[in-house]
């Protein structure tokens, strides 16, 4: 399978970064999964991605939420990363993430995606002036990771 469920330790970290930095989402009901293969766009590395579920992954999901909507967000961790970092980066590729959501309070589905306001979020570069570089410094481990496992498989 591609996808693994995370445990309640990665729920807690979540748990932790939407108390104090994103409590816009305390009503959002956020799903987290690891990804267990190497996933690229545009020639870069995905660390982890947000998406809004379609109809059909909010209706296999309602029994998970204890609703009729299921979830409104999901979040892919690569599992090879996230088991490869530390602490302080799991919460930023959290904080990164979750910048991605956007809340609409007169929309009946209030909770939206938005896109970068530049290749990072301002409030990001200012959380991170004691390691600006942390996004390129996790793409060489990821790739190193990688070819270390490929190399194992041959």
């Amino acid at each position: 399978m591609r996808y693994e469920e995370v445990t309640s330790v990665e729920e807690n970290v979540l748990r932790e970064v939407k108390v104090e930095y994103f409590p816009e989402l305390s009503g959002a009901k956020i799903k987290l999964l690891f990804d267990t293969k190497k996933k690229t766009t545009g020639g870069k590395l995905v660390f982890a991605r947000i998406q809004k579920p379609n109809e059909l992954t909010r209706f296999f999901t309602t029994n998970e939420t204890d609703d009729d909507e299921g979830y409104d967000y999901i979040i892919f961790l690569d599992k090879m990363l996230w088991d490869n970092i530390e602490d302080s980066d799991k919460k930023r590729l959290l904080q990164h993430e979750m910048r991605h959501t956007f809340v609409d309070l007169d929309s009946n589905n209030p909770w939206k995606l938005q896109g970068h306001t530049v290749e990072d979020f301002y409030e990001e570069i200012a959380l991170n002036v004691d390691d600006p570089r942390w996004s390129e410094r996790l793409g060489y481990l990821l790739t190193d990771l990688y070819e270390e496992e490929k190399e194992l498989n041959r």
